[in-house]
């Protein structure tokens, strides 16, 4: 039974951390590669030829990357909280990590007021509206 927990914790967090970090690397690597010629690869976009709330998110991270935050806000400006999000996400499972003990997926599973639920809500219809006039 310990045994099991003390797995299902490093499993836990290390798959977490691992296709955070992935996915950072593939969008790096898949950009360098495509000698940062972007296409979309949004879903919604290709069947409907509107943006989605995310498109430019892609493009917007690459900037981040570079240090160009200008930049990366035109492409969409919810990159820079997600980003920072992701960082403090980061940050916080490898503590968690360090000191042993599970506190991120908890509060993760706790679930949000509804107010913080309809305040994101609100800004993803903005973001949205701004990719749809921009025409992301």
């Amino acid at each position: 039974m310990l045994f099991k927990a003390f797995n299902n914790f490093y499993l836990k967090y290390l798959l977490a951390i691992s296709v955070i970090v992935g996915g950072y690397l593939f969008l790096y690597v898949f950009d360098h590669y495509n000698n940062h010629q972007h296409f979309t690869l949004c879903i919604f976009k290709r069947i409907t030829g509107i943006p989605c709330p995310g498109c430019g998110m892609g493009r917007a991270t690459l900037e981040l990357m570079k240090g160009d935050f200008a930049e990366a806000f035109l492409y969409n400006i919810l990159s820079i909280p997600f980003s920072i999000l992701i960082i403090i996400s980061l940050i916080w499972m490898f503590v968690d990590l360090f000191r042993q003990k599970d506190t991120f997926f908890v509060y993760i599973q706790k679930g949000m007021k509804l107010q913080y639920r309809i305040l994101i809500f609100v800004v993803l219809v903005m973001n949205w509206i701004v990719n749809i006039i921009r025409g992301m």
